[in-house]
């Protein structure tokens, strides 16, 4: 009897043990999980992601002054139908709700951005018929650049999910149905294509989801993570490059913006400096030929307008590198009085006057929020413009030998383009941009047909004959950086020199002030250099580069 209780006080025990065990291990897997949603403040580099979402190892900066990131608001999304969903939240200012809408393609896109205030007035803020997301321009294997993702087609839909991104929790929803969550995830997946765009719309010939596509005509493949907290967007995007293709310019981060909510775009750096405040007309060109306003080097911006400056929407890129390129694009962040209604923000990467080979295998990893305020003591605006930097002229002693000589250009000059034909030799420089036949244009855009442009490779150059051999002792050329409608500083300006007209010696390389809006004169003095011709080389930092004079000195 004695062996039997005490046989039956082991198992006992032994069961007790086991049953802690299980327990410990358990409270263990969810404290885990409870840790992940805990540490949520901490930045996410920190935090074990859930399954669904493998990649969390951004390379952000920490822009000054900008906002918190706001990580928990109770947010209602519902499936409005298989091609639509809308998130809403209430906020002081009213009921906010931005959707997510399907494309031709399949693909899902954020669309529209609209506010019911508090009196029952709807403002509509931004509706998607241009893009939010992201749009690339790689160069195709038949060597022609093409629109691909965002508004342009040329992405393929793989998937679309929802999960409560607090818990981890997948959410179904069927048509009309909606859950309230404090932070949600929208995980889509998608491949980007080359196909051509022949009818010249900027609509890919991709544009319909019940089209075919094979292997050779992905270049890339693509991981979006929408995370939708009440009035925020914060959207991660993760790239895989799969074959080795050339891009020109990238559009990481946009915002169309109603100019009634969007006249004013204060511009900032890392370092939370104001480089500018942009103005933009009420009623802009219905051609689309409005300014760019681009070129600065902001990695935030704040917009409102005038019906309510107290509606604003705060925009910014966190990862300065895989977003940005560190702002050594051509066009940087640019805010374009696009039309008679709209205005668009742009933070971009690359340069549309010089390819940028990607590798195959080589990633990006992408962060940017777009964040509505409701800003209670907000006002007007004071403009301000950037500081401007006029260059110091060049000058030279001598005699200018070039005056009233012969040249011969690059390229082909194409119907529209580069058709400022002043003489380069005239002697006639004029301190007045006007665009008309006062300056010449370079035009480059390595996206168009050859027989579009007047450069060669990418580099505009004029070869002046002197006629004979001579002695020079400088160099310079009249050039405007623009800042406006891509006329911005060369990238560089090199002068060769050649006794045959045909083999060509480096003689110097002109300074640049790519920051400047300026016209002004740059040039070089040379030593011990006889030749019969000199070649003026531009390679342009954007479509074109605008002079309008050459001059060859001999002392």
């Amino acid at each position: 009897m004695l062996k039997k209780t005490l046989s039956l006080m082991l198992a006992m025990l032994l069961a007790f043990f086991a049953l802690a065990a299980c327990n410990e291990n358990t409270q263990t897997e969810s404290s885990d999980f409870e840790s992940v949603a805990s540490e949520a403040s901490k930045e996410e580099s920190e935090v074990i992601m859930p399954e669904y979402w493998g990649f969390n190892d951004y390379n952000r900066v920490d822009i000054v002054g900008a906002p918190d990131e706001i990580l928990s608001f109770p947010t209602t999304v519902t499936k409005v139908s298989d091609k639509k969903y809308s998130m809403a939240c209430e906020t002081e200012a009213g009921k906010l709700t931005i959707t997510l809408e399907e494309r031709p393609w399949g693909c899902f896109n954020l669309w529209s951005w609209r506010l019911i205030d508090k009196s029952g007035k709807e403002h509509i803020f931004a509706v998607g018929a241009t893009d939010f997301e992201y749009v690339h321009i790689p160069i195709t294997p038949k060597g022609t650049g093409v629109w691909s993702g965002g508004n342009h087609g040329n992405e393929a839909f793989l998937s679309l999910d929802l999960y409560n991104a607090e818990s981890g929790e997948k959410i179904e929803l069927g048509n009309g149905d909606s859950v309230t969550v404090n932070s949600l995830h929208i995980i889509e997946k998608t491949k980007l294509l080359w196909f051509p765009d022949d009818n010249g719309d900027s609509i890919g010939d991709y544009n319909n989801k019940s089209m075919s596509y094979t292997d050779d005509d992905v270049y890339a493949e693509m991981t979006r993570k929408y995370t939708f907290t009440g009035p925020q967007i914060k959207l991660n995007v993760d790239y895989k490059y799969v074959k080795d293709v050339q891009h020109n310019r990238s559009y990481t981060c946009m915002l169309p913006i109603n100019k009634k909510y969007g006249l004013w775009c204060e511009m900032y750096n890392n370092d939370g400096k104001l480089l500018r405040t942009i103005e933009t007309l009420k009623v802009g060109a219905a051609d689309y030929s409005g300014p760019s306003n681009s070129n600065n080097k902001a990695s935030r911006a704040v917009i409102y307008g005038y019906v309510d400056p107290r509606y604003q929407f705060d925009v910014r890129v966190t990862t300065f590198e895989d977003s940005l390129d560190q702002n050594r694009g051509d066009y940087k962040t640019a805010y374009w009085d696009m039309n008679t209604t709209d205005n668009k923000l742009y933070f971009t990467k690359f340069s549309n006057s010089e390819k940028r080979l990607l590798k195959a295998g080589t990633e990006f990893h992408t962060e940017c929020f777009w964040l509505f305020k409701f800003v209670e003591d907000a006002g007007m605006p004071e403009i301000s413009e950037p500081d401007e930097v006029k260059p110091e002229d060049i000058t030279l002693e001598g005699t200018n030998i070039a005056l009233g000589k012969e040249y011969t250009l690059s390229g082909l000059l194409g119907s529209g383009y580069g058709n400022y034909t002043a003489s380069l030799t005239d002697g006639k420089a004029t301190e007045t941009l006007t665009y008309d036949n006062n300056w010449f244009s370079f035009y480059n855009n390595s996206s168009l047909p050859a027989e579009q442009l007047n450069v060669e490779d990418g580099i505009g150059y004029a070869i002046i004959d002197l006629g004979e051999k001579k002695n020079i002792s400088g160099v310079r050329v009249h050039l405007c950086n623009g800042g406006t409608a891509g006329i911005n500083a060369p990238y560089s300006a090199t002068v060769y020199v050649s006794d045959d007209g045909k083999n060509f010696t480096e003689a110097a390389k002109l300074t640049i002030a790519s920051d400047a809006k300026a016209i002004y004169w740059t040039g070089a003095e040379l030593e011990n250099i006889s030749a019969r011709y000199v070649k003026f080389s531009f390679k342009p930092n954007g479509p074109f580069v605008f002079i309008n004079e050459l001059e060859v000195y001999s002392k």
